[in-house]
């Protein structure tokens, strides 16, 4: 790990997931006698997967602050009311999330506590505000704000016909600025900033990155349900469109079954390939990697699916996303490694995350694994 690296990892990258559970959810079928592996990155997926009712959830992320983040999430949902939890995350407006945090401070492991002591601000912030991924969010709101206008982005949520957001879109979203703006606020070099080089070492020297961000963005203000779209909201309105629209772990619903099943999650600070390491044999039944491997040299990624598979239950179902490299299952692990592109592609059609260009679902084969043609094929129809 570089130096640069190094200091990306110094604080929280990411406050909120960027990937969405539900489709994860339907690929994974999460029952009550299985184990769970996810990457913690921002928590809510990882408190999203206690709603399906898991034995247990693993969360591991190379970042310690990243855990720091779930264990303070999991405090607020521990230790107060509904309405403050969503106060001292930021869904809510409050000028009292210092008074909520010593409320919750108590329940954090030592660690994180000091962490958070020290970083007062990021808790008057909000916590799904504090991350460096959000702070770049807000730069780019900020400047759409000011050369295309509060009241452009606020028509596309207020358009209920489809042809109205392509309207817009064309006579008025897709000008010279936005194509300067694409080139400039989502280039190799912006990203390279927000992030590492190191990060995209494995992207094509010729992949614009303008152009492909672009492309996402037309599709998700003209194609995709907006109110709907937490991410896309969060993105345009630096908000959740309103409390009917939130991510699944914050919605009220499900407020009392993720408190009562908190304990079962357990956090790890440390690389997959470690922490497979000491797992015992066919000790896990489901994985989501959100998007890390295409951060890894290939033969990294055969590596640590080579361990999941052995810590893997036959039939283990594995998820993962491609932001800008494409990564599967290497052709060496085929015997190993059941692809299920047919599903993946169902469910990345469904993807409210509009970002990613590619959705992963995998099994893992062993002796015992009974995956029939038809079992996969009547599991696709299901979504």
């Amino acid at each position: 790990m570089t130096r640069r690296t190094e200091a990306i990892f110094r604080d929280i990258l990411y406050a909120q997931c960027w990937e969405d559970p539900e489709i994860d959810r339907e690929a994974l079928r999460i029952g009550p006698d299985d184990t769970v592996f996810s990457i913690t990155s921002g928590g809510c997926n990882t408190l999203t997967f206690l709603i399906d009712n898991p034995r247990t959830v693993y969360a591991l992320d190379l970042n310690p602050r990243q855990n720091y983040l779930l264990d303070l999430k999991m405090g607020a949902f521990a230790a107060l009311p509904y309405g403050e939890m969503l106060e001292l995350l930021g869904v809510r407006p409050s000028r009292r999330r210092r008074e909520l945090y010593a409320r919750v401070r108590g329940a954090l492991a030592l660690a994180s506590r000091r962490y958070w002591d020290e970083r007062q601000v990021k808790v008057d912030q909000g916590l799904m505000h504090a991350g460096r991924y959000e702070g770049y969010m807000r730069l780019l709101r900020h400047c759409l704000e000011r050369f295309k206008g509060k009241r452009l982005i606020r028509e596309f949520f207020d358009a209920e016909d489809p042809a109205e957001r392509v309207r817009l879109y064309r006579q008025q979203w897709d000008t010279a600025f936005w194509r300067l703006f694409t080139r400039v606020f989502l280039s190799r070099t912006m990203m390279t900033t927000l992030f590492t080089k190191e990060f995209f070492t494995f992207v094509e020297g010729s992949f614009s990155f303008g152009s492909h961000f672009a492309q996402l963005v037309e599709r998700a203000l003209t194609r995709m349900p907006l109110r709907e779209n937490y991410f896309a909201s969060y993105i345009l309105l630096g908000r959740y469109y309103d409390e009917d629209h939130l991510p699944p772990y914050l919605m009220r619903e499900h407020f009392d079954l993720i408190r009562s099943r908190l304990a079962r999650v357990h956090m790890i600070t440390g690389t997959c390939g470690d922490f497979f390491t000491a797992m015992p044999n066919d000790s896990i039944q489901q994985f989501n990697f959100t998007n890390i491997f295409e951060w890894l040299p290939e033969e990294d990624l055969e590596g640590i699916l080579r361990e999941a598979w052995r810590v893997g239950s036959p039939g283990a179902v594995m998820t993962y996303r491609n932001l800008l490299v494409r990564r599967e299952r290497p052709p060496a692990l085929r015997m190993m490694i059941e692809q299920d592109r047919t599903l993946a592609a169902a469910l990345h059609a469904r993807d409210r995350s509009f970002i990613y260009r590619n959705y992963v679902v995998e099994r893992i084969i062993k002796p015992e694994t009974r995956w029939s043609t038809g079992s996969r094929q009547s599991m696709t129809a299901a979504v």
